[in-house]
């Protein structure tokens, strides 16, 4: 057999593929370590092998390149009088490249699918986390919005009498009261807001530090019965004092 018919009986891609018998891999070998062609031939097909299992995302099967290579140095072993071995089953060869072939559409296919699944589940995630944060909102929102409904509900306007103006909601009968954090000041680096109480005969009672950065936009505060005024004072203290340090804005109930 010459070597372009050799080439062209497709033992070269069965051997690539593993599906030579011991006599037709000795016969590939021989050929192989003889004619530059045939070698040549073969690290193509090992090639186009390669790219096909990338294009799929499927990994070549380990050592492939090594096997090959190593195959090719044992030929130099073989006597060069040894017959090749010929009559090999064409039929055979072909339907084993067209199983590889096909194997390779199909894991094409499936690797198709599933990334759109795995899409399909990240959309679907990101809904329902988006879902979850506004169900979340709302919640947060639904008790100042039933705070402000309330008839009974009046706003306490805290002012520095120049630039501040910052609203309590006050509610004497529900007894609730909150922060709108909406008419606060920049806060200065270092410093921290106190919400205070002023009840006449008494010292100010601290309603806690201000969560300037509260998603809600508003802030509950404990309700303390007998104040009659609001006070924010500006503090160095992340906790916040017993009394207040700086006062920047006040209001009458």
């Amino acid at each position: 057999m010459d070597v372009q018919s050799f080439i062209k009986s497709g033992i070269l891609e069965a051997y690539v593929a593993g599906q030579c018998n011991e006599a037709e891999q000795r016969e590939v070998q021989q050929m192989a370590s003889q004619y530059p062609e045939v070698k040549r031939e073969l690290e193509n097909i090992e090639l186009a092998l390669e790219r096909i299992a990338m294009a799929t995302s499927v990994m070549p099967s380990a050592g492939l390149k090594e096997r090959i290579l190593e195959n090719l140095d044992n030929a130099s072993m073989i006597p060069e009088n040894q017959t090749p071995v010929s009559g090999s089953n064409n039929l055979n060869r072909i339907l084993a490249i067209s199983t590889m072939v096909l194997v390779a559409g199909l894991a094409w296919v499936y690797l198709a699918k599933t990334n759109e699944i795995n899409a399909l589940k990240k959309q679907n995630e990101e809904l329902k986390t988006e879902v979850d944060n506004c169900v979340k909102r709302r919640e947060s929102s639904e008790p100042m919005a039933n705070l402000l409904r309330d008839t009974d509900t009046h706003p306490v306007m805290l002012t520095d009498g120049k630039e501040y103006h910052i609203t309590i909601f006050n509610n004497k009968l529900r007894q609730e009261c909150a922060l709108d954090l909406s008419g606060l000041p920049t806060m200065p680096q270092g410093k921290y807001f106190q919400c205070w109480a002023i009840v006449e005969g008494k010292d100010p009672i601290s309603l806690g530090m201000v969560q300037i950065d509260s998603p809600a936009g508003w802030q509950p505060l404990p309700y303390v019965d007998g104040a009659v005024a609001y006070a924010i004072s500006e503090e160095e203290n992340p906790k916040g004092n017993p009394s207040p340090t700086v006062v920047i804005a006040s209001g009458n109930i």
